[in-house]
């Protein structure tokens, strides 16, 4: 079992790609909402990359200083930040999944 800090890869939860959930546009805000929530709650990222300070700038210039306040589109600003290095999920992300955590697009258990 991979713990927090490792050198081991990441593990690579397959995308159901193909249900139609993983085209609606408001369920990808909503899973985007969420996992922005849970990151905006621990901030143990804030160093590795700009995508971090860029979601917690957002949240902390909306007037209740939560994830929910932020403008929809703006949610692209972080992605455009993010370049899947895995440095937030190999060193220091606490959330990287058991199931609670999973990604909600991910394909079934074959």
């Amino acid at each position: 079992m991979a713990k927090e800090g490792n050198l081991q890869a990441p593990t690579r939860h397959p995308l159901d790609w193909k249900a139609p959930a993983f085209y609606d546009e408001g369920a990808l805000h909503k899973e985007m909402e969420r996992v922005f929530d849970i990151c905006h709650g621990c901030r143990r990222c804030v160093s590795l990359c700009k995508a971090f300070p860029t979601l917690f700038d957002l949240v902390d210039a909306t007037s209740n200083g939560e994830v929910d306040g932020v403008a929809k589109a703006n949610y692209f600003k972080v992605v455009e930040h993010c370049y899947l290095c895995d440095l937030c999920y190999m060193t220091k992300c606490p959330y990287v999944p058991p199931p609670q955590f999973q990604p909600r697009f991910s394909a079934p258990d074959a």
